[in-house]
């Protein structure tokens, strides 16, 4: 990106400083895969220890915006919002969570249609593949997951040969590169790539290869592409501002569709997005396959924008948008910790904060209000524990079984659809990171006078009997209530009970024809505060899963060990709880994962004898059966 690639200036002296510090990670750590042009078609899944653990093992779920429009591949186009974030540096990225909450960890999938994993650097690698916990988390909110095709300006470290390394064609007309990118994608299962070339001083035709290396990639895959406004077609980088003459061989050639999404460079005018959306309409596309860009990176929701290009009469005009590095949230923070990140979160999502800009105040305008939100609750089961995706413990139950710090989106919850537009004066929800049912975090609710809050959207089918779990527990003089809006205009309501203490709250729906559940929430009454734990529903008894046999291999530190963990079987989507039995005989809880391989970073041991306690749990929440086993690593 032009107005930022400084940053990886940064970056590389970040690579030496993460280098330097690689103590803090155990010698068998697993990372994200990163690479150079030569090292990615030297890569193969069979030569490389680490590809098992980054592996993506949730499927892409469906998504829909009411209860009538869902948002398949041949749904009418719709504006969109993809982002792009940098979670971590490109090098040393634990390829399956941290054990701290200090990372971050992304809450509003509901309003974004792709995730990039930006990374890349010149002195660590440009071709970065997403990060499987990253992807599992976007996939279980229907996101697509893009990776990164990096190309620097020269001034930051690019070299023009990385690009003719990258459009090397064979005699037989095939591209090797976009064959590894292509294989790379379909074996951690994510969606395509995002390519971002901004070498310049480049000769040759090759403007015309990396057209022709598109056509390639499209033609042999349905991976997605997204392309940036940087290079034109004579080979030149020169940033249009725009779709016109000189990029729009790289979004629309003929017949061929080039890229699925193209991000508009950052310094245009209403007048670019206007002639944009005309010439994309003219080629036979959608103006909402065009993204126009918003840089963030260093102010977050301080920064000013051209929210009177991008929004009109109370919705997004002439193009979709395109956010670069929505993970400032993270960035901005001082203290780095869940509950202040999730309060940047919200302003930068829900908009109403104002600025100094030296034009005058300005209002940051966000995004809710102007973009429907999505949903994937169309399927059931379905439970939630407003699980964040990482926590100061972890809890069963309301039982805490680990006082360890933890970070890993591969369990993230889908979290609620409106977080949270009420209004502030009568109930104040949030994020809670001090106490959970399951995992290590809860919805807290502050309590002023009777209130209504929408939780998720939903399009449940009311063919059967629908059966719901709440678990709450509340403090002071306040009562809830749990509501289901359906199709036909009738609201059902029950009551929850009191109680100081985790309480599990049951009833049912009854079988209603042609008639859907379309949304869920809560109602208070009186003044208190109140958690909610979890929310289950369910059509039928499910039936228990097989938990998987598996094997350990153990690496011995004194009295620690590493391990890694493969199960060797994952028949359907299944996690895997892990626990560790002490001295003590006490379970404690050491992670969770939907993958058939799992990492842990440090196990204590005696002798190089370990208790290990694994049972593997439907995304519904049935438990299956226990399996035990005492693994000898001292031999």
């Amino acid at each position: 990106m032009r107005k930022v690639t400084v940053y990886f200036v940064i970056l590389f002296w970040c690579g030496f400083n993460i280098k330097a510090q690689e103590q803090k990670y155990g010698k068998n750590q697993p990372y994200s895969s990163y690479w150079f042009v030569h090292e990615l078609l030297e890569w193969s899944p069979e030569n490389d220890r680490e590809a098992k653990f980054n592996v993506s093992s949730i499927p892409l779920a469906d998504r829909f915006l009411n209860d009538s429009t869902d948002l398949g591949e041949s749904s009418p186009k719709i504006p969109g919002i993809i982002a792009l974030m940098a979670p971590h540096t490109t090098n040393f990225h634990p390829s399956q969570g941290f054990s701290s909450v200090k990372q971050y960890a992304f809450p509003f999938w509901q309003y974004i249609d792709y995730f990039v994993q930006w990374g890349g650097s010149a002195n660590e690698g440009i071709i970065v593949p997403p990060t499987a916990f990253w992807t599992d988390a976007a996939h279980k909110n229907g996101v697509k997951s893009i990776g990164t095709v990096f190309f620097p300006p020269n001034v930051y470290g690019g070299k023009e040969e990385w690009v003719y390394e990258f459009l090397v064609k064979n005699e037989d007309g095939s591209f090797p590169v976009a064959d590894k990118l292509i294989e790379v994608a379909k074996t951690y299962n994510f969606d395509g790539w995002f390519i971002n070339q901004e070498t310049y001083d480049l000769v040759g035709n090759m403007g015309e290869l990396m057209q022709e290396f598109i056509t390639y990639y499209r033609e042999r895959s349905n991976l997605k592409l997204v392309w940036y406004d940087a290079m034109v077609d004579d080979s030149r980088v020169i940033w249009q501002d725009e779709l016109n003459e000189h990029n729009q061989m790289y979004f629309q050639n003929g017949d061929t569709n080039m890229s699925d999404v193209f991000f508009i460079n950052f310094r245009y005018h209403d007048v670019n997005l206007e002639d944009s959306k005309l010439l994309a309409n003219k080629l036979g596309r959608s103006e909402w396959d065009l993204f126009a860009g918003i840089d963030v990176q260093s102010k977050s929701y301080k920064t000013p924008v051209k929210w009177d290009a991008l929004y009109k009469n109370g919705k997004p005009n002439n193009t979709s948008i395109g956010i670069y590095w929505s993970n400032s949230t993270f960035d901005i923070s001082e203290s780095k910790m869940p509950e202040d990140v999730y309060r940047n979160e919200q302003n930068f999502w829900n908009g109403g904060s104002t600025i100094e800009t030296r034009f005058g105040e300005s209002t940051w305008q966000g995004f809710s209000n102007y973009f429907e939100p999505r949903s994937v609750i169309n399927e059931l089961p379905f439970k939630s524990n407003f699980n964040y995706g990482l926590g100061s413990f972890y809890n069963e139950k309301g039982k805490t079984v680990s006082r360890e710090e933890w970070h890993n989106l591969s369990i993230q919850d889908v979290l609620p659809t409106w977080q949270f537009q009420v209004d502030t004066t009568k109930v104040e929800p949030t994020i809670s990171f001090e106490d959970s049912y399951f995992g290590g975090s809860s919805l807290f609710l502050e309590a002023y006078e009777n209130a209504e809050l929408p939780l998720y959207k939903t399009k449940i089918s009311l063919e059967k009997n629908v059966n719901f779990s709440v678990v709450a527990k509340t403090i002071g003089d306040i009562s809830l209530e749990f509501y289901c809006q359906l199709s036909n205009g009738e609201i059902l309501t029950n009551a929850l009970k009191n109680s100081l203490s985790w309480k599990k709250n049951n009833f049912r729906i009854t079988a209603r024809k042609n008639v859907r559940i379309i949304k869920i929430g809560v109602r208070t009454r009186g003044k208190g505060s109140a958690y909610l734990g979890e929310v289950a529903i369910n059509s039928k008894r499910e039936p228990s899963p097989t938990t998987s046999q598996f094997q350990v291999n153990g690496f011995l530190n004194e009295n620690n060990a590493e391990l890694y963990v493969h199960f060797k079987t994952l028949d359907a989507p299944v996690y895997h709880n892990l626990y560790f039995i002490n001295e003590e005989n006490d379970k404690i809880w050491l992670g969770k994962t939907p993958s058939k391989d799992f990492y842990i970073s440090k196990i204590p041991t005696k002798n190089g004898k370990i208790k290990i306690e694994v049972q593997s749990e439907s995304f519904g929440g049935k438990k299956g059966e226990i399996i035990k086993k005492t693994i000898d690593i001292s031999k």
